[in-house]
């Protein structure tokens, strides 16, 4: 099976296969609450306004929810998506896990990006260097991401194309076979 599988499937059935681990590794409640809870903590000890750091704990907690149910919707995404995946059919099963990876791995990011800048302007000015270091991380894991995007929609639509074609194809064959069956078909003349 392996041997008939083109490399492009195999790279994909990869990704596919490392990132539902992933995120299957992910979803921890536990460490959900741990993490909710070293929010509050980090966030009280910036020695800010109440109101400051009361936007913050809402802010940067929503952001780990939203990741926490963003991981856990990408991981029934890409379970689904290894069935077109492995049979070039149902394209529409591939739009769930590109819909998730452009939510999760794209706007979540920048959020990300622009809540972790906020942060060390308003709660840890003297942390510049620190953001530096996050940006890069940050910019580098966007645009892995997006590359995994594209070649997640370059399968859909090559198997949207393959899917048309096939029907396009089936519909010529269809019309040029009952075409063939009409030429030899012999006609007796009007006069008769």
């Amino acid at each position: 099976m392996v041997q008939d599988m083109s490399y492009g499937k195999l790279k994909l059935l990869f990704i596919n296969i490392v990132s539902v681990l992933y995120k299957a590794t992910s979803l921890n409640v536990h460490r959900l609450h741990l993490d909710l809870r070293e929010v509050k903590l980090l966030v009280n000890a910036a020695k800010q306004e109440i109101w400051i750091q009361e936007i913050f704990i809402f802010l940067i907690s929503g952001l780990i929810l939203l990741r926490f149910v963003m991981c856990f919707v990408g991981l029934a995404s890409n379970i689904v998506a290894i069935y077109p995946i492995l049979t070039n059919s149902q394209p529409e099963l591939l739009m769930p896990t590109i819909i998730v990876q452009i939510l999760d791995s794209v706007a979540l990011n920048i959020y990300e990006i622009i809540l972790g800048y906020a942060c060390i302007k308003y709660l840890y000015p003297q942390s510049i260097s620190v953001f530096v270091v996050f940006f890069a991380k940050m910019t580098i894991k966007t645009i892995c991401y997006i590359s995994v995007l594209n070649i997640f929609s370059e399968k859909q639509h090559e198997i949207m194309s393959h899917m048309t074609y096939a029907e396009n194809g089936g519909n010529l064959e269809r019309e040029s076979s009952e075409e063939f069956e009409i030429a030899h078909v012999q006609f007796r003349p009007i006069n008769s």
